[in-house]
């Protein structure tokens, strides 16, 4: 069960295009449950695009043994109000850092974000034993694919999973 809460934050002008690799959230996976999909990681768009969002993990909490609730800010840094959807995938990691197998997706649809304006948003990941374990093992990689009719940014984030 997917759960979306969101509240506009007063933003900052910045001329920030996506970031967020290297983000300062601890997961903290619990192993449980099923699922061994395989999938590719997302891409971003390959046309150039006028989107300015700044896409941030910004913490988490447990909602079950195999259940984690994340929270994350998107920042709308440019001119224009943008209707922004939010892809999610996370990726267990070969020991070499790239991504492995899909462990979870989900979507969130924040909606429009005003220039300048900040929306907060938390999603709930639920993950099987097996994936648990890799994660576990070799941290996740989370992929964000924030899209809008101006086009499509797709972030890279590592989680530490302890």
């Amino acid at each position: 069960m997917e759960r979306t809460q969101m509240a506009i934050v007063a933003g900052v002008v910045g001329a920030v295009v996506v970031a967020g690799v290297g983000a300062a959230f601890v997961f903290g996976l619990v192993p449980g449950g099923g699922g061994e999909d395989v999938a590719s990681p997302p891409t971003g768009d390959e046309n150039e695009s006028d989107v300015r969002l700044n896409f941030t993990l910004v913490g988490g909490s447990e909602c079950g043994q195999t259940c984690r609730l994340v929270n994350t800010t998107i920042r709308n840094t440019g001119d224009t109000s943008l209707n922004v959807t939010a892809s999610h995938a996370l990726f267990t990691r070969y020991k070499n850092g790239s991504a492995k197998e899909e462990a979870w997706s989900g979507e969130v649809t924040p909606g429009t974000i005003a220039a300048n304006e900040t929306v907060v948003s938390t999603f709930e990941i639920n993950v099987g034993i097996g994936d648990g374990l890799a994660l576990r093992e070799n941290d996740g990689l989370l992929f964000t694919t924030l899209r809008t009719e101006q086009g499509n940014e797709t972030v890279e984030t590592v989680v530490p999973v302890n």
